[in-house]
């Protein structure tokens, strides 16, 4: 399990353990680096260790902080534990005082039979991101299944015990083709692919939001690399534009351009069960990066990101956007996210959410769009977006924050906007 879901961000074929070369499974973020913590145990259990920081700082040392881990990956849970928890406060107060560290959580196999409350702690918390399942494409969907438009029936559902929205996002998880561990035995590689669901020397596909939940952790890796190795706005490396974005920023950046055009859950049989977005199955929707950030030769799509921005309570924060096509972009929409982390909350809290930000989106009629298919504003949930279409070229929209219920006297927040918008 552990080397499956390491394999999955990091992996790559060598098959004498020191030269690499292009692997049948290699992983999604293969030039990273990666640090763990074993916390398992021989009968499948886990032991965790006693302070937290113990497991959440692994990797997190050394005199430049830049060289750090900045993404935690966790493939484990509880089950039952539907409420904002101990654990899930310890990763989100860990999360409040680092707030370059990103951790995201698999939401649990336990939905079946559309059933919803499903997700459990630590995935109940509310700073990072809580990771559900969908279906693969190609080789890793076994016989019957219905394709990538689809969620795995097993992916745990929402909300959790105080209302917020859970899973927050989704990606592929079954199946994932993998490093498979074979013990007592060393030298095992990519010996000819094994079908869904079966291993093969050195390959193994397991399925479940496990699996999915590394997915997302590479893709967050991709997004750090992008902002420090200067590619924003240019979607070209340049050392000059260099930033060490927040993870709040990350965070954004992945929730703003998931898609949402999935159709349904795949119970088996031919039995679908709706979906929409914003619901307590695909949450924001699956992870897309085309989507999500400006990458020269490959994406359509403009990003303006406002990184660590400070909020007063009572203030407004207001920033207008226009449409420009002119560079030959086609994109029809346009998406904007609003991410905050905000200090932990009392463990069972019926309100976790402390400092209420609200997000706007004012159109070129003057009409007012609230998030998350909301008719009003959002004041469960601390990141919000709004996505419209027909987005023509000179059209002008107005993006508002509003510090509005605020625990806190003041709130520093992350906010992306995609769209076509020149240059």
């Amino acid at each position: 399990h552990g080397t499956h879901v390491a394999g999955t961000i990091v992996g790559q074929r060598a098959t004498d353990g020191i030269t690499e070369s292009k692997g049948s499974a290699d992983g999604v973020a293969k030039g990273a680096k990666v640090a763990f913590m074993d916390i398992g145990t021989d009968n499948g259990g886990l032991i965790l260790p006693s302070s937290n920081n113990y497991l959440l700082s692994t990797g997190r040392t050394g005199a430049n902080r830049d060289d750090w881990a900045h993404v935690h990956s966790a493939s484990w849970g509880s089950v039952g534990v539907n409420y904002y928890s101990g654990q899930a406060r310890a990763f989100d107060d860990y999360m409040f005082r680092n707030t370059d560290f990103l951790i995201n959580v698999a939401a649990g196999n336990d939905g079946r039979n559309d059933a919803r409350n499903t997700v459990s702690s630590p995935a109940t918390f509310k700073n990072g991101l809580s990771v559900g399942c969908a279906h693969s494409t190609g080789d890793d969907l076994a016989d019957g299944q219905l394709g990538p438009s689809y969620m795995a029936d097993f992916s745990s559902k929402g909300p959790t015990a105080d209302g917020r929205m859970n899973p927050m996002i989704v990606a592929p998880g079954k199946y994932i083709l993998s490093a498979g561990a074979q013990p007592g035995q060393t030298g095992e590689c990519d010996d000819g692919v094994p079908s869904a669901g079966n291993g093969r020397a050195g390959l193994k596909s397991m399925a479940g939001t496990s699996m999915a939940t590394p997915v997302v952790s590479a893709n967050v890796a991709l997004i750090w690399q992008y902002f420090r190795e200067g590619y924003y706005p240019s979607g070209r490396p340049n050392a000059a534009d260099a930033m060490s974005p927040t993870a709040a920023l990350v965070k954004a950046v992945l929730m703003n351009g998931a898609q949402t055009d999935m159709r349904g859950t795949d119970n088996g049989r031919g039995n679908v069960s709706p979906v929409a977005p914003y619901d307590n199955v695909i949450g924001f929707g699956r992870v897309s990066l085309v989507r999500s950030l400006y990458l020269e030769g490959w994406s359509d799509v403009g990003a303006k990101v406002w990184d660590d921005q400070l909020i007063l309570d009572g203030d407004t924060f207001e920033q207008n956007v226009t449409i420009d096509k002119s560079n030959g972009c086609t994109w029809n929409s346009i998406s904007v996210s609003l991410v905050w982390v905000e200090r932990p909350s009392v463990i069972g809290c019926s309100r976790c959410v402390l400092n209420d930000l609200n997000l706007r989106l004012v159109d070129p009629a003057g009409k007012t769009h609230y998030p998350n298919g909301r008719t009003s504003p959002d004041d469960k949930n601390n990141a919000e977006r709004v996505v419209l279409g027909g987005a023509a070229d000179g059209t002008n929209y107005t993006i508002v924050v509003e510090g509005y219920n605020m625990d806190s006297s003041s709130q520093r927040y992350a906010l992306v906007a995609t769209g076509c918008f020149g240059g």
